[in-house]
C-alpha cells in the first residue's frame, strides 16, 4: 500500500495505527498498541483516537479504488461511538464499505480489544469528487 503522504511522515504514524491493508473481503483492518501516548486522563484510550483510526481505515479503504480513477477521497463525515474503555492490549479496528454513491461512500468501523469486545463503532461517509487540474 503506497500513500500520499510518506507513513513516517503520517498523523497514524504520531499515534501508532499500523495499517494492515485490505482483504479479499474489501475490508480494510488496522491495528494500534494501547501505550501512555493514546490514554486519556482516565487511563482509557482517547475517543479521539478512536476517531481518528475510523477515518483513516475508510480513507484509506476509498483511497485504494478511486485515486487510480483520478478521484479523490475526502473525509465528509464520522460519527464515532466509544462503547468501552480500552486500557493495555492491541486494538483491532476492521473498515467495511457499505455503500458506494457517486459522490460518497459509507464506511461501517469497528474497533475491537484483542478479547472480541467492541470497544467503538463508527459510520464514516468518504466524498468522492475529481481530482482538480
Amino acid at each position: 500500500m503506497e500513500f500520499a503522504v510518506p507513513l513516517e511522515r503520517s498523523f497514524d504514524a504520531t499515534y501508532g495505527l499500523e495499517h494492515l491493508g485490505a482483504g479479499d473481503d474489501g475490508a480494510v483492518r488496522g491495528r494500534l498498541r494501547v501505550t501512555d501516548a493514546v490514554r486519556g486522563a482516565d487511563g482509557s484510550v482517547h475517543s479521539g483516537v478512536h476517531f481518528a483510526m475510523a477515518e483513516s481505515l475508510a480513507s484509506t479503504g476509498t483511497a485504494l479504488e478511486v485515486l487510480p480513477q483520478g478521484l479523490i477521497p475526502s473525509g465528509l463525515s464520522n460519527s464515532t461511538h466509544v462503547l468501552a474503555p480500552a486500557r493495555d492490549g492491541v486494538l483491532e479496528a476492521v473498515a467495511r464499505c457499505r455503500a458506494r454513491g457517486e459522490l460518497d461512500w459509507l464506511w461501517d468501523v469497528e474497533i475491537s480489544a484483542a478479547d472480541g469486545t467492541l470497544c467503538a463503532a463508527s459510520t464514516v461517509v468518504i466524498a468522492v469528487r475529481p481530482a482538480r487540474a
